[in-house]
C-alpha cells in the first residue's frame, strides 16, 4: 500500500464499514412524536430509578475538582499497571 494511496486504500475494510452510534431519542421528542403523556425509557443505557447511591456519591466526592485536569502522562495509572504485570512503567504506553 503506498503511502499516497487514497484513504479507503489504507483502512481495513471492516473499519469502513462500522456506522455511528445512533443515539435514541429524548423523552420529550418521543411524547410528542407519540401523543404520550408519561414515558419509561428503558434503551440508551437509560433507567428510570437514577443512579446508585454509591455512584451519586462518587460524583459528590469528585464534583469539587472536576476543573483540574488529570495527569495526562498517567503516572498513577502506569505505575499500577506496570507493577500488576511486571513490567517497566516505560513499557506502557495509555491512550
Amino acid at each position: 500500500m503506498s503511502a499516497k494511496g487514497k484513504f479507503e486504500d489504507m483502512v481495513l475494510p471492516s473499519v469502513l464499514g462500522l456506522r455511528p452510534y445512533k443515539p435514541g431519542k429524548p423523552i420529550e421528542e418521543l411524547k410528542r412524536e407519540k401523543g404520550l403523556c408519561r414515558i419509561v425509557k428503558m434503551a440508551s443505557n437509560e433507567n428510570p430509578l437514577g443512579p446508585s447511591p454509591k455512584a451519586a456519591e462518587a460524583l459528590r466526592e469528585v464534583a469539587a475538582r472536576v476543573n483540574i485536569y488529570p495527569d495526562g502522562y498517567g503516572f498513577e495509572l502506569k505505575t499500577a499497571l506496570a507493577k500488576k504485570y511486571g513490567v517497566s512503567v516505560d513499557e506502557i504506553a495509555l491512550g
